[in-house]
């Protein structure tokens, strides 16, 4: 099977992945999430998981409470 991504693509999504549920379903900071997914740098994190969500982490954890809110 051919994902036609990289590597580094790949596992970037992976944590990104991981990030988005913690950011659900923790109150750690975003910092803290960056770092316990294997990100080096908050700069680093917020690009990727930008590129991968299309929202930076702040407003994903905003979106799904929203969301998390509006279903109960």
């Amino acid at each position: 099977l051919h994902t036609r991504k990289t590597y580094i693509e790949f596992l970037n999504e992976i944590r990104v992945g991981y990030a988005c549920k913690r950011l659900i379903t923790t109150d750690r900071d975003v910092s803290q999430i960056c770092y316990d997914c294997g990100f080096g740098t908050l700069s680093n994190f917020n690009r990727r998981f930008r590129r991968v969500t299309g929202l930076t982490p702040t407003q994903y954890r905003d979106r799904m409470q929203k969301n998390r809110r509006r279903s109960v």
